[in-house]
């Protein structure tokens, strides 16, 4: 009796990726999104991020960049990013004092928000971009 044969690799899932150096806004980020049944991958950086993408652990419609203590983070690095997922939503967050050094990025990304932010501002931004409905698989 011979082995069916095995699926075809599946396309990598539609989550949502999440990337930030902080800690805190990393899990208060993908608990809030999480609880809104957004299906989130959160990494730590951008350079992971970009690994995941290249490994195809993630097709995401939509990246969260977070460039706080991130050094990596640097703009010619999010457009590199960009340019790796050139249909995703993207969402940029710059602190207040380094505004002007993404600033030219702000016209390629769907929001462009400085800190300091509100946790209910970041969830809602993610909600009209992307409502949880067009996550679904």
């Amino acid at each position: 009796m011979s082995m069916p044969d095995p699926a075809p690799d599946a396309s990598p899932p539609r989550r949502l990726l999440l990337l930030s150096a902080d800690w805190q806004t990393r899990t208060l980020t993908l608990v809030s999104l999480q609880e809104l049944g957004y299906a989130v991958l959160a990494l730590p950086s951008l350079h992971l991020g970009v690994k995941a993408i290249l490994a195809e652990r993630v097709d995401p419609p939509l990246v969260l960049l977070d460039t706080k203590d991130d050094p990596r983070a640097t703009p010619d690095q999010v457009q590199a990013l960009r340019n790796l997922v050139p249909d995703a939503v993207m969402i940029l967050i710059a602190e207040a004092w380094y505004r002007e050094r993404y600033a030219p990025l702000a016209a390629q990304m769907q929001a462009f928000l400085v800190r300091p932010i509100l946790m209910h501002d970041l969830v809602a931004t993610v909600q009209r971009l992307l409502p949880p409905s067009a996550t679904s698989e």
